[in-house]
This record gives C-alpha cells, sequence and structure tokens, in this order.
C-alpha cells in the first residue's frame, strides 16, 4: 500500500483513486537526467526492451495486410511477465504479463519516460496514454507539442497516438479524460517508412513499420486510426 500520495498534479485522477483504495504499491524512484540526454534514452529504452521481447515486427503487405516476422515473446511467458510486471510497478500497480486482461501499453511508455528522466509534471506515470498525454500537453514550458498527424511529419523521439475501441476525439489537443488510446515511439524514418516501438502491441513490445507519404506523414495504410503526433522538443 502506498504510504504517501504523489500531488495530484504529477498522477492521473485514476492512479491517485487506485492509491486511495490501497490497491497499488509505491512507485520506483523516477531518475534526474541532463534534458540532451533524454531523446537518446527513450530510443535506446525502446530498442533495449524491444530486443527483450526477442524482436516481434510487424511490416504491412501490398494490400495493407499486417505481417508479423520475427514473432517474439510474448506478455504470458515467463521472461514476457516479468518484463511487463516491471513496465506496471511505473505506475504504481503490481500486476504482472500474466493478468493478460490488463493492457499494459500506457505503463510501458510512462515505464520508459520515467527511466530516461522525463520529469513528472511533464509525463505523470499513467495506467493510460490519456492521463500523461493530457499532462504533457498541458505542461508550461515543456519538451512536449501536439499536432494533427496530417500536419506533421514524426521524428524518431515523438510519439504517434491512435483512438481504440470506436473512441471519437474531435482535437488532437484536446483530450478527454480516460479516453482509450494507443501511442508508440518513432524510433526511426525513412524513405516512405517510418517505424515505432509499442507495448502490449501483439502481446510483446513489438516493433512496427509503418508507410508514410512523400511529406513523411502517416498514412491510412499504417494500421491504426491516427489522430495526434506529440513531437519531442528535447534536443
Amino acid at each position: 500500500m502506498l504510504l504517501t500520495l504523489l500531488p495530484s498534479r504529477s498522477v492521473p485522477r485514476l492512479l491517485l483513486l487506485l492509491m486511495l483504495a490501497g490497491c497499488v504499491a509505491a512507485l520506483p524512484p523516477r531518475p534526474v537526467a541532463p534534458p540532451e540526454t533524454i531523446r537518446a534514452s527513450l530510443l535506446r529504452l525502446a530498442e533495449q526492451e524491444w530486443a527483450a521481447f526477442n524482436g516481434q515486427t510487424i511490416r504491412f503487405n501490398a494490400l495493407g495486410r499486417e505481417i508479423i516476422d520475427p514473432v517474439g515473446a510474448w506478455e504470458d511467458e515467463k521472461a514476457g511477465a516479468k518484463l511487463v510486471e516491471k513496465y506496471w510497478r511505473a505506475v504504481g500497480t503490481d500486476w504482472t504479463g500474466y493478468d493478460v486482461d490488463k493492457p499494459w501499453s500506457a505503463a510501458f511508455i510512462s515505464w520508459i519516460m520515467a527511466q530516461a528522466g522525463v520529469t513528472t509534471d511533464e509525463m505523470p506515470p499513467s495506467a493510460t496514454h490519456a492521463g500523461y498525454l493530457r499532462a504533457a500537453i498541458a505542461a508550461e514550458d515543456g519538451h512536449w507539442r501536439p499536432h494533427p498527424p496530417d500536419e506533421y511529419a514524426a521524428r524518431p523521439g515523438d510519439l504517434v497516438c491512435a483512438t481504440r475501441a470506436g473512441q471519437k476525439i474531435a482535437r488532437f489537443d484536446e483530450i478527454p479524460e480516460g479516453a482509450t488510446l494507443h501511442c508508440d515511439i518513432v524510433v526511426m524514418t525513412g524513405v516512405g517508412r517510418l517505424w515505432s516501438i509499442g507495448g502490449n502491441v501483439r502481446n510483446s513490445v513489438t516493433r512496427t513499420e509503418r508507410p508514410i507519404d512523400a511529406q513523411g506523414h502517416l498514412t491510412a495504410e499504417s494500421g491504426r486510426r491516427w489522430f495526434l503526433i506529440l513531437e519531442n522538443l528535447y534536443p
């Protein structure tokens, strides 16, 4: 049980309610890092965790159909379950990968942000993507800037975010509390292609190769309903 609560500004409302109910564990300490190291750390950590899950990779064929090759470790295998456990601990929860009914993609992003040294004011630990995105967008003089996907070409270190489960969002920069979303970290871009890594993608940490147009914008064939790119302003 958590004995001391973080300020509500630093913890999404859902997580705070869970804390009050005694359902979560103490949050691990967050390292402090110089701003100039954070972008490189985000990319290194994303690649590190992808490799730890044995490099599961998704591509799309000419018909837009998903191809998984290779298939990596999954959340409910022994090694994968332990890795997912550390992501959950980053948001103060003691679940593991064996809790397959609990979506852990936001916990994965929260773990990476915490390990890279992003402050809780800008990226609070959150079991939902909406929780940390709302904070990042609202942070004054912060290091994250929202863009609609058809107006901005994502770069390594940015987050690309999509709606799920029929969620409707009217504006890219106004995210409803508790919205059902998914975000990946962009790790590489090239001519006509963007590569991103996300957690809880086909039961693993997965790198996905996505098509982009001549301007670098994500296309309709890129596998999700994109509504937001969160630009990383760290040097």
